[in-house]
């Protein structure tokens, strides 16, 4: 009977143990589910203050080339977050005195580089750059785009002759 009861009493620890186990398991999954969905995707943040920055530098080289005169070409002023000049550079202009780029991929990618001064990535991820010409996509050569979006997910689009930045589409 003593043989019996040690067994009853092995058999019970280990369901016992089992238990402890699974549900301290259940628990640590639930916790690294909450966590993931309810933090901000970093890739996305980084990428809406990267638009907005884009949308902001393309409207004040507008009107800095509104102010000078409508010229080919301006002298874009950079300035930091405390408002002290940064750097400054060239930037070609079109007729519509938005920036000029190569209607071309590449194109976009170098507009990227011109306007944000910065590498063609967000937060180490790269980022693609793509144009579609507005003739091929609605017979108006005004509705041309770049698209710029990360390998999967979030992606925003440039339109080269008004200068309209969209919002972050997923």
């Amino acid at each position: 009977m003593r043989k019996h009861e040690a067994s009853e009493e092995r058999e019970r620890s280990i369901f016992n143990n089992l238990v402890v186990v699974v549900v301290f398991t259940s628990l640590i999954l639930g916790f690294i589910f909450y966590f993931n969905e309810s933090s901000p995707n970093i890739r996305k943040v980084a990428l809406q203050n990267l638009v907005e920055q884009f949308g902001r530098t393309t409207l004040n080289a507008h009107w800095q080339w509104q102010n000078e005169g409508r010229p080919s070409s301006i002298l874009l002023i950079e300035y930091g977050a405390q408002g002290d000049e940064i750097g400054r550079h060239p930037l070609a202009m079109t007729h519509l005195g938005w920036p000029r780029l190569e209607p071309t991929s590449k194109g976009c990618a170098v507009l990227w580089q011109e306007i944000l001064d910065l590498d063609l990535e967000v937060e180490g991820f790269k980022m693609y750059a793509e144009f579609f010409d507005g003739v091929q996509l609605s017979n108006n050569a005004l509705a041309s785009i770049c698209r710029y979006r990360l390998s999967t997910g979030p992606y925003f689009e440039y339109k080269v002759y008004t200068g309209q930045v969209s919002k972050i589409i997923s």
